[in-house]
């Protein structure tokens, strides 16, 4: 059964609209850029976890989102209210995400630690999953104008960006302050700096509820198409999985660098009183090199402009790796260059829309929901596959997070892990990439070809 879309004509998105949807990533990023970067820390250092538990906790939940991302995607993409398909779920579930994210930072401490820690884990993942998969289905159902789509893009990269850039400034400072030690942070100063950012991120989820309307909807919205088809339709689009490998690569290597910098800059460096400005100045790159190159992921084409991302923070993380980390001038330079060349985290993402619209073209068949259920488990695979890997090769080598003194081997593992491993994933994602098929001319007539299809479609039922 067919499941094409039409659109209500509408004015261009305004700019209330477009800063509402990057309210939406800021809101998001605020707990989970907080996790990615602290967590694993938290885990091994205060909650006194094996570096391999903490890997085993993260792969499982990883394993889950396998079945709950596209299980939670053609759920919603089936949902049928007048608040739209994806809308109610970030109204009714944001309070719970918020209460998740805490309890992720809290601890009880003794035997039942680890089972707790993969409870509330899984459980934050899950509702991560609820609301923040349906927010980025939205750019997929808001318009089908090409330039909004890139815009909602570029908006939403503007808020993940910032909020890392503050998260990155001021987190290692409000958890100083709390534990009264600069690097040293305790239990307390993780759950009450978590509080402090989920508490915000609820009305800022609300802005994005309140100013973000569904316009694209499937013509039969109460006629579904089995959930075997729509996944035989995801699977088989070509451009959709080669986002989903590009994305795989790159998440990996960003979420996993992410993930462990923080033991990098700790032990290896010997500079905790440093891990604020080490952990913002890549942020603030980035959105230096988004700005900077906007313009020319338009004018050289997303492959051209992707690739020269890649390649230089692949090659920056690799000459990291061979110089000295005492060298704090130089270390300063590269760790700013890294962060610039970051520019292509919304390149693939501003894929996904253009992929959907491939697949709707050839096969007749929409899955908003489960095309960005995929990519964003890519996302998430690689935000815990990342620090999960690195913590194995870490305790591997003798790496021991209660430890004041890190053996020589321990040390080594940690800057193998934090940079020249991440560095060759950066490479990798090349490989998909050169694959990728859609350019700007086929996404032109794949938009006229739909239009073409929308308009006969309508004739025909108002005939």
């Amino acid at each position: 059964m067919s499941n094409q879309s039409t659109a209500v004509s509408a004015p261009r998105l305004s700019k209330r609209v477009l800063f509402a949807y990057g309210c939406g990533d800021f809101a998001s990023n605020l707990t989970n850029t907080f996790m990615g970067s602290y967590l694993s820390v938290f885990y091994t250092d205060v909650v006194g976890l094996l570096p391999a538990v903490v890997s085993a906790i993260m792969i499982i939940a990883r394993v889950w989102d396998a079945i709950n991302d596209p299980m939670f995607g053609a759920i919603a993409e089936r949902t049928n209210t007048k608040r739209g398909r994806f809308r109610p779920y970030i109204f009714y579930f944001t309070p719970f995400l918020a209460l998740a994210a805490v309890l992720t930072f809290t601890t009880i401490g003794g035997s039942g630690a680890a089972i707790y820690a993969a409870i509330t884990y899984i459980a934050y993942g899950m509702l991560y999953t609820v609301v923040n998969l349906s927010y980025g289905s939205l750019s997929t159902v808001m318009t089908t104008n090409p330039e909004d789509i890139a815009q909602l893009t570029s908006w939403r990269m503007m808020g993940t960006n910032l909020s890392s850039v503050i998260l990155s400034a001021v987190s290692p400072i409000i958890m100083g302050a709390i534990s009264g030690e600069a690097g040293n942070f305790n239990a307390t100063s993780y759950t009450i700096t978590i509080l402090i950012y989920a508490v915000v991120s609820v009305p800022l989820f609300y802005f994005v509820y309140a100013n973000c309307k569904e316009t694209v909807k499937p013509v039969n919205a109460g006629k579904p198409i089995p959930i075997s088809q729509s996944l035989k339709a995801v699977v088989t689009n070509k451009p959709l999985m080669l986002v989903f490998a590009m994305m795989l690569f790159a998440m990996f290597a960003m979420f996993g660098r992410l993930g462990v910098v923080l033991y990098y800059i700790m032990y290896v460096m010997g500079k905790p009183q440093y891990i604020s400005l080490f952990m913002s100045l890549p942020s603030i790159m980035t959105v230096i090199g988004i700005f900077l190159t906007k313009n020319y992921v338009i004018k050289w084409g997303k492959k051209r402009v992707a690739a020269i991302g890649y390649i230089g923070s692949g090659i920056t993380l690799i000459i990291i790796y061979f110089v000295s980390p005492t060298n704090l001038p130089v270390q300063l330079v590269l760790h700013a260059i890294y962060g610039f060349f970051c520019f292509t985290i919304p390149i693939p993402m501003s894929m996904i829309p253009e992929s959907i619209d491939y697949q709707e073209d050839r096969i007749g068949v929409r899955t908003d929901g489960l095309a960005y259920a995929a990519t964003s488990l890519s996302t998430k695979i690689g935000n815990a596959f990342g620090p999960a890997v690195a913590l194995l090769i870490m305790g591997a080598f003798g790496y021991v997070g209660t430890a004041q003194q890190q053996t020589a081997e321990a040390l080594a593992s940690i800057n193998f892990s934090a940079n020249l491993m991440f560095g060759i994933f950066y490479l990798l994602a090349l490989i998909p990439l050169a694959f990728y098929p859609l350019n700007a001319e086929k996404n032109a007539k794949i938009r006229a070809s739909l239009d073409a299809k929308m308009a006969a479609k309508n004739a025909e039922q108002k005939g």
